[in-house]
Parts: C-alpha cells; structure tokens; sequence
C-alpha cells in the first residue's frame, strides 16, 4: 500500500495525450522533459513516454527498482528489455485515452499504478508481452493496406483518409495516423512483426516515404 501522496514521475515531451496533467489528490503528478531530472526524481511510479529501447537506457531506468517502472515499448518485449518493467501502448491518436493497454512481467499489476490509474480515470487493459500489443499491431496493418492500396493506384492518400474516416468513424484516416505516431514507428513494427509472419512485410511505398522523409 502506498502512503499518500502517491508521486508518479512522467517524463514526455509537450503534448503527449495519454496522461492528464494533474491529478487528484493523492496523486502527486511531476512532469518531465529533461530525462535526467526525471531519473533523479523521487517517485513511487515512474513513466517513461519517450522510451528507447537502448542500453544506456535501460540501465538508468533499472536503478529506479523496485519503484514501479513503466517504459512506452510497443515493439520490445519484457523479456527483451530484460527487466520487471511495466509495457504500455503510448502511440498517439487512439480514440479512448482512458484506456492505458499494458503488458506486465509478473501476475499482478503494480500497486502504485493502480492507484494512479484509479486516481486519473485510467483503465487498464492487461495484453500479453509480445511485440504490437495488440492496438498498434491492429492499426499497423491498417496503415500498410492503406499504403499498399496508395501503391496499387486505387486511390490517393486524402480520398482513402477521408473514406476510412466517413466509412469506419475512426478518428483519423491511415495516413493521418501513421503521421501522428510517426512513419519510422509503424515501419519497425511492421517489420518485426514480418519476421514472424510475411503478411506483416511492410509496403513498398511505406519504406520508399521513410527514405524521402
């Protein structure tokens, strides 16, 4: 049981959307954009928005056990990463913010997040540790299709966002959406994902966008 107030510790640039910016009490919420000021920073909960997986990395946010740690890794498995962390979806534009899609190392979910989660009007949806969770993976494939069918000629990038917008009411189209979470992100999970099935294999005109880019 964590004694109040609970400090969660969040280090994101400006704009991120899955976390609010305050809380009520008895969360204590301490923003970051310096990541050193955030490994140096006292917390019971400590969430990383800009993660990468390197080993440098790895190693600061190691140190911050047995603290919570939650690292945003939608490619990278726990098990991969080598640590009890805790996984969680960050890419940008899901339509249900109050949902946080996490993937765990052990059985139960941390008690410092689920009073935070709890605190913030955050459910957590437990997926298992493999590489996509199970969003990104989805909205992945719906972005390569929208690239393979850019590529076949059948239509072009604003008719199929605007027809994937009016026909599914998603709340941006395919390549709105591969904008926003960035081309590089889809393209990496794309072609992990294709190492264990080739219907993943990323489309031509996807990898041609990220060598002009």
């Amino acid at each position: 049981m964590i004694v109040a107030p609970l400090k969660v510790a969040i280090l994101s640039a400006a704009g991120q959307e899955l976390f609010p910016a305050c809380c009520p009490e008895p969360v204590d919420l301490l923003h970051f954009h310096d990541p050193e000021l955030f490994f140096s920073a006292h917390a019971d909960l400590y969430i990383d928005c800009e993660f990468e997986p390197d080993p440098v990395r790895i190693k600061k946010l190691s140190h911050l056990l047995p603290a919570a740690v939650m690292v945003n890794s939608v490619c990278q498995t726990i098990a991969e990463l080598g640590q009890p962390f805790t996984r969680f979806n960050g890419w940008t534009g899901f339509s249900d913010p109050q949902v946080l899609e996490i993937a765990l190392a052990s059985e139960d979910i941390p008690v410092a997040l689920e009073q935070f989660a709890l605190a913030c009007g955050r459910t957590c949806i437990r997926v298992p540790d493999t590489v996509g969770m199970v969003r990104p993976r989805i909205i992945a494939m719906i972005i390569n299709e929208a690239w393979l069918a850019l590529g076949e000629e059948v239509s072009s990038e604003h008719e199929i966002d605007v027809a994937m917008k009016m026909g599914t009411n998603y709340p941006f189209g395919p390549f709105e959406w591969g904008e926003k979470i960035g081309l590089h992100r889809i393209h990496r999970l794309l072609s992990q994902l294709s190492l264990i099935d080739s219907k993943y294999k990323p489309a031509a005109r996807l990898a041609a966008a990220l060598q002009t880019s």
